[in-house]
C-alpha cells in the first residue's frame, strides 16, 4: 500500500448529515404516522383483540422475565461487540455509548440513519479514532453485517428442509438468496483481492452505474475512485480480522434471533405451532423489512411483516393473538430498551470529559499497520 493510499484511508471525510427541505421532513413524518396508525389501529385489530395480547404477555412467568431480560441485554450488548472488532483498541464502554445513541435516534427520528451516522462519527472522533479508521470500522463492519443477513434465510431454509416441511416458495427464496450471497462474496473477493481488479470491477460498475444515472436524468459519479477507496477502507480492517468479525457478527445476528425466538416461547407460542426452523426464517424474512426507509426503525411495517410470515401457511392454524403478542413483546424488548439507553448514553457522552481525546494526536485505530501491502 502507497503512502499515498494510506493517507487517504487515513484522513477520510466525516460525513455530514444532509439537509433536506422541510416538506420532505412533513412527508417523512406524515408517512410515519400513517403506518402507525394503519398498522396498529386498523390491521392488527383485524386480527386479534389487544386486550388478549396484553393477557398473554402478563401471562409470563418470573423465570420467563428474567430469560428475557438476559437476552435483550445480551441483544442490547452484541453489536458492540462488532464495533470492537472492527474497530482497534475501542473499549466496550466507548463502543457501547456510540452505538446505542446511533440505534436511539434509528428507532425515533425517520430516515435517522442520516443523523445516526455523523453523530456515531464524532462520538468515535472524541475518543481519539481518526476518521479513517471510523470510516473502515463501521464500513467493514455494515459490510458484514449485509452479507450474514443475506445468508440467513438460505441458512434457515435448509434447516426448515430437515424437518421435512420446506414449501416451493421457500426453496425459490432459498436459491435466490444463495446466488446473491455467491455474487456478493465473488464481487467482494474480487475487489479486495489486488487494487488492479478493484479498478476492473469498479470501471465495469461505473459504466453500468453511470447508465442507469443517464437514464434517470442524474449527472455522472466517479464509481472507480469509490471502489479503490472501498478496497482501502475495508482490507485494511478486514485483512488480518475477517474471521472475528464474522464470528461477533453471526453472534449479534444470533441475539437478535435468540430474543425473537424467546418472546415467541415466552407467551407461549409452542412448536405445534410453529416449529423452532420456521420461527428463524420468519426472522430471517422479516429483517430486510427493517431496509425499508418508511418509519424509524421499521415501526409497524415489520411488527406487520413478522405477524404474517408467522401465519403465512405454516402458522396458519396458530392462535393470531398468541403471534401477536409474541412478536409485539420482541418489538418491545428490541425497540424501546435501545431507545432509553441510547439517550443516557448522549447525556453520559455530553456531560463524560474524561474519555475525550484530540485525534490528530492520539490517532487511535490507525490501520496502515494492519492493511495488506
Amino acid at each position: 500500500m502507497s503512502d499515498e493510499q494510506t493517507e487517504a484511508g487515513q484522513e477520510a471525510t466525516v460525513p455530514e448529515a444532509p439537509h433536506r427541505p422541510v416538506w420532505r421532513q412533513l412527508a417523512s413524518v406524515t408517512v410515519t404516522v400513517a403506518v402507525v396508525v394503519v398498522v396498529f389501529g386498523f390491521v392488527i385489530p383485524q386480527l386479534t383483540d389487544y386486550r388478549e395480547i396484553l393477557d398473554h404477555i402478563t401471562s409470563i412467568d418470573p423465570l420467563g422475565w428474567v430469560i428475557l431480560g438476559v437476552l435483550a441485554i445480551w441483544f442490547l450488548s452484541a453489536a458492540t461487540i462488532v464495533w470492537m472488532t472492527t474497530l482497534p483498541t475501542l473499549r466496550f464502554g466507548e463502543g457501547f455509548v456510540a452505538q446505542t445513541t446511533g440505534t436511539a435516534i434509528n428507532n425515533s427520528i425517520p430516515a435517522g440513519g442520516a443523523i445516526a451516522i455523523p453523530v456515531q462519527y464524532i462520538m468515535l472522533l472524541s475518543f481519539g479514532f481518526t476518521p479513517g479508521a471510523v470510516t473502515s470500522g463501521l464500513l467493514t463492519g455494515g459490510v458484514w453485517d449485509q452479507l450474514v443477513r443475506l445468508a440467513l434465510p438460505v441458512v434457515a431454509v435448509f434447516a426448515v428442509a430437515l424437518t421435512g416441511e420446506a414449501m416451493t416458495w421457500m426453496w425459490v427464496v432459498s436459491l435466490a438468496g444463495a446466488l446473491v450471497v455467491a455474487g456478493a462474496v465473488w464481487i467482494l473477493s474480487t475487489i479486495l483481492r489486488s487494487e488492479a481488479a478493484a479498478r476492473k470491477a469498479g470501471e465495469f460498475l461505473d459504466r453500468l452505474t453511470n447508465r442507469v444515472l443517464g437514464w434517470v436524468g442524474r449527472g455522472p459519479i466517479d464509481v472507480v475512485a469509490a471502489t479503490l477507496q472501498f478496497r482501502l477502507n475495508v482490507t485494511a480492517v478486514a485483512g488480518k480480522r475477517w474471521k472475528v468479525i464474522t464470528l461477533a457478527t453471526v453472534l449479534n445476528q444470533a441475539a437478535m434471533a435468540a430474543l425473537f425466538f424467546g418472546s415467541l416461547r415466552a407467551v407461549g407460542v409452542s412448536t405445534d405451532d410453529v416449529s423452532a426452523a420456521f420461527v428463524i426464517l420468519a426472522f430471517s424474512l422479516g429483517r430486510f423489512l427493517v431496509i425499508i426507509p418508511v418509519s424509524p426503525g421499521g415501526l409497524g411495517l415489520v411488527d406487520l411483516g413478522y405477524i404474517g410470515l408467522l401465519t403465512l401457511g405454516w402458522g396458519a392454524g396458530a392462535d393470531p393473538a398468541l403471534l401477536s403478542a409474541g412478536v409485539l413483546l420482541f418489538r418491545g424488548l428490541s425497540f424501546i430498551p435501545p431507545i432509553f439507553a441510547g439517550l443516557g448514553s448522549w447525556v453520559f457522552w455530553r456531560w463524560n470529559r474524561s474519555w475525550r481525546q484530540d485525534w490528530q494526536q492520539v490517532r487511535r485505530g490507525e490501520v496502515a499497520e494492519t492493511a495488506p501491502s
